[in-house]
């Protein structure tokens, strides 16, 4: 039997204490942050795309993220400020503006002495007569009408309401700016006002849980406020093993494409690496000084030339 050092023993107890102490340190933080509602801060991607990350010589458009719904007869502005814009204004990141130097939202000043910003400041109307190209065409010049600055200090976001009094289908456009949330991040609350044909719920395909939907308030009041020590220990070695083996996996998280949801979203489960031979440096400086440009110039100009030969090979506009 092999004996034990003293200084083996005070590592092996260190190493114990850590095991234990480093999640009930962990616990206890999350429990008193939970005693007081804390702003959730804008990540540095969603700053970025607010503060614009190129030159202003560029003059690139604001990322902004469009959804059109058609409609043979459009719906009445104050049905969409019930149905649609009500319910999403529960969301802290919709119902407040961006404040980009802090890295946070803040309540907007537009809805002073109103009780807030109201579902009906949030509609713009445009009256039309023509058919469902001239529809189209209008939903494409509006796509990037700003949603930040000049709009009187209201939320990034809006819903077009087009009516067509001609032949085309008239249309809502749901416009968020990218600030406050991704495609798949605003699933989850785009299902709060979205609804089958006969009425019942939309069960969507994205099985995790979006950020969007993990802000709005929680109503349950039955639902336990927090997890035992035991579980949040638990929790935290699953979450370890899931990162370490991460690697190893054929999916990277639960998604559409896991295959657990192979019975929701079909596809073809095939998969490319593609391998670019390396470029030595000295070469791509020779090109840079022959051209009198930055090797950021060069970058861009391949980049930009990858993306049109895939258009062009896809048959779309370029």
């Amino acid at each position: 039997m092999t004996d034990i050092s003293e200084e083996q023993t005070n590592v092996l107890c260190g190493a114990l204490v850590a095991f234990f102490a480093i999640p009930a340190a962990l616990l206890l933080i999350s429990r008193s942050r939970s005693r007081t509602k804390t702003e959730r801060r804008l990540s540095f991607t969603s700053v970025g795309l607010g503060l614009g990350t190129f030159p202003p010589t560029a003059n690139v458009k604001e990322p902004i993220i469009n959804a059109a719904v058609y409609f043979d007869d459009c719906p009445a502005a104050e049905d969409v400020a019930e149905m649609v814009i009500k319910p999403l204004l529960a969301y802290e990141r919709l119902s407040h503006v961006p404040d980009l130097e802090n890295h946070t939202c803040r309540p907007s000043s537009h809805g002073d002495g109103r009780g807030g910003v109201q579902p009906m400041d949030l509609i713009r109307e445009l009256s039309i007569n023509g058919d469902d190209d001239l529809t189209h065409r209008t939903i494409v010049e509006h796509c990037q009408d700003t949603l930040g600055a000049g709009r009187d200090d209201l939320p990034w976001w809006e819903v077009l309401i087009l009516r067509n009094s001609g032949s085309g289908s008239s249309a809502c456009v749901v416009r968020i700016h990218h600030v406050i949330g991704d495609g798949l991040a605003l699933v989850g609350a785009f299902e709060k006002f979205l609804t089958n044909e006969d009425g019942s719920p939309i069960t969507s395909p994205i099985s995790f849980q979006s950020s969007a939907s993990s802000s709005a308030p929680n109503n349950n009041k039955h639902k336990k406020k927090g997890k035992n020590f035991l579980a949040t220990v638990w929790s935290l070695l699953e979450a370890t093993g899931h990162v370490l083996t991460l690697g190893a996996t054929k999916y990277d998280d639960d998604t559409v494409f896991s295959k657990m949801n192979h019975s929701k979203m079909k596809h073809s489960g095939k998969r490319q690496a593609v391998l670019f031979p390396t470029i030595p440096l000295d070469f791509v400086k020779k090109l840079k000084t022959a051209a009198n440009v930055t090797v950021n110039d060069l970058l861009m100009t391949a980049v930009s030339q990858a993306i049109h030969d895939y258009c062009k090979a896809q048959n779309d506009a370029v």
